[in-house]
């Protein structure tokens, strides 16, 4: 079966002090994070798992009470331990062969049929890429033959793509691998750091969503933009 993840338990740090969850910043009318669930759920994906932490209450509170999606969602409250263990947290419930969609709840991008598009790719590990404009900012992912990804460039300068991760699939049966990747980290573990170790050696891919457009509104000046940037797309 097929699952979204959503890591939402980030202190959100960058944007304060806005007084309550990043999550739930105002975008055109609606919490930012509604975009990517409206997105998942559009794609088909009918129970989505929201893995936050505990003082997170008003997140929690919106989304279970406000929210026209809340039918569709699950709520893990975890002790926060770094994005890739935002996403992976769900499969301690989920079958080897279950799927983890994933993506990040304080972004906006386009096109909207993302999810549907790393469905079509086959996989059990795949990413989604957007041109971002700013790759140097991201996660940049260099992909050969067949859409099988080479190398992940964490935020380096002068990277060799243009095109940066934004949302993905990974297969429950291949988490443990990665978590063992993460943990041979140093400091705060990366997620692109253990995407790049897993595809050294085993098969993953990305697919490139032409046409695409990403907003990342963790920066106050990406916020600014972030109304304007919806209603182009409108």
């Amino acid at each position: 079966m097929q699952y979204g993840s959503i890591p939402a338990g980030g202190l959100g740090t960058r944007l304060q002090p806005i007084g309550f969850s990043k999550e739930l910043a105002p975008v055109a009318g609606r919490a930012v994070i509604e975009y990517l669930i409206e997105r998942m759920v559009a794609s088909g994906i009918d129970k989505i798992f929201i893995n936050t932490a505990e003082d997170k209450t008003d997140l929690i509170r919106y989304l279970s009470t406000k929210s026209e999606y809340r039918d569709h969602l699950i709520y893990l409250v975890r002790e926060r331990k770094g994005l890739l263990d935002g996403i992976i947290q769900p499969a301690q419930f989920l079958r080897d062969d279950d799927e983890l969609f994933f993506g990040l709840p304080d972004t906006i991008w386009f096109p909207t049929d993302g999810f549907s598009q790393v469905m079509d790719q086959p996989g059990k590990v795949v990413l989604g890429l957007f041109d971002t404009g700013t790759p140097d900012s991201f996660d940049s992912v260099v992909t050969g033959d067949n859409n099988q990804i080479q190398s992940v460039e964490v935020k380096v300068a002068n990277p060799k793509s243009k095109w940066t991760w934004g949302i993905g699939k990974l297969t429950v049966s291949e988490i443990p691998l990665l978590t063992k990747l993460v943990g041979k980290q140093e400091g705060t573990p990366l997620f692109g750091v253990a995407a790049h170790d897993y595809a050294q050696s085993h098969p993953a891919f990305a697919v490139e969503l032409s046409g695409s457009s990403y907003l990342d509104i963790g920066q106050p000046e990406a916020y600014a933009q972030a109304d304007q940037f919806v209603q182009s797309h409108s």
